[in-house]
């Protein structure tokens, strides 16, 4: 996928998204005692509520920026998370099946004259795929 394919959210949402996020980080700030981190947040929420609903159009800009850094770090992240998850938990199960012996695919070669499995013909398993549902 590139970047230009991707669809942008609309500007106000983009807008009152960050007021929030601001908004709420003013919020943990004053309350930690660091008032002037809090001032200039507060300040940014308020330059974001005002920007979009009255002029959307010039968050733009920082809405794309915004969505190429998400871009990006999804390209950086999800390969390594992938990584992690197959070394972390496939490698080590399928390490463990092999020091224990275990074949689930049946990929070991055996000198059978055939691959098919042989198959009892009772009769529960002739009648079991009658009524499926």
């Amino acid at each position: 996928m590139k970047f230009s394919e991707i669809e942008l959210p609309s500007n106000r949402k983009f807008g009152l998204f960050f007021t929030a996020v601001f908004s709420i980080a003013c919020a943990y700030f004053a309350y930690k005692g660091m008032n002037v981190l809090a001032s200039i947040l507060g300040g940014l929420a308020i330059v974001f509520v005002v920007l979009s609903l009255t002029k959307p159009g010039l968050l733009l800009p920082l809405n794309k920026l915004w969505m190429g850094l998400g871009f990006v770090l999804g390209m950086i992240v999800s390969p390594i998370v992938l990584g992690l998850i197959f070394f972390v938990i496939f490698t080590p199960v399928g390490l463990m099946m092999r020091l224990f012996g275990r074949d689930e695919l049946r990929m070991k070669p055996d000198r059978a004259k055939s691959h098919w499995k042989t198959r009892d013909n009772d009769a529960a398993a002739v009648n079991s795929f009658k009524t499926q549902f």
